[in-house]
């Protein structure tokens, strides 16, 4: 006959009961913190709709409206390939993408996209932020897997200018 197994020894078992609990209320609390907080993140990250505004754009309006929204969108992306440091990229993405938004949700409000016949100005605001959704994971994947290199590059060349043999630079 074998030993009883000391690891089961019923004169631990409040203890082991204790050890459970209080590793399931740590779980449990570590993972409501970050729910928690990429809630919060999110919520400020993503302004909220607005009601119609009571004095609505034209139809020119608004269609010239999202075109500067465009313009400041196609701006920004193309000043994250000249941002240095690459890797710091995503974070002024997202100063701007917030700040961009709430001028969408503005503009969203003078024109009252709701109406049928402004249907086609709808769809052009609602690609507007389809592709800013797709800049913002082109910024977070730059500053992730290109940012790095491209910060070594600059690196590089730096250091290459040092050398009295690169003579003087403009």
């Amino acid at each position: 006959m074998s030993a009883p197994d000391p690891r089961k020894d019923p004169r631990f078992r409040p203890f082991r009961a204790a050890a459970y609990g209080i590793y399931i209320a740590v779980v449990v609390a570590f993972c409501l913190a970050i729910t928690i907080s990429v809630s919060r993140s999110v919520a400020a990250m993503t302004p909220e709709r607005k009601p119609q505004a009571e004095q609505v754009l034209s139809y020119r309006e608004c269609l010239d409206a999202a075109q500067e929204l465009w313009s400041q969108l196609e701006s920004e992306r193309e000043k994250l390939v000249r941002t240095t440091p690459a890797s710091k990229v995503d974070r002024q993405w997202m100063e701007f993408r917030t700040a961009w938004l709430q001028r969408v949700t503005d503009r969203e409000a003078q024109c009252a996209l709701g109406s049928r016949d402004r249907t086609s100005l709808k769809e052009v605001f609602r690609r507007l932020e389809e592709v800013q959704d797709l800049y913002t994971i082109h910024a977070v994947q730059y500053a992730g897997e290109v940012g790095g290199a491209v910060d070594g590059l600059h690196g590089a060349f730096s250091a290459a200018r040092k050398n009295p043999a690169a003579g003087r630079l403009p």
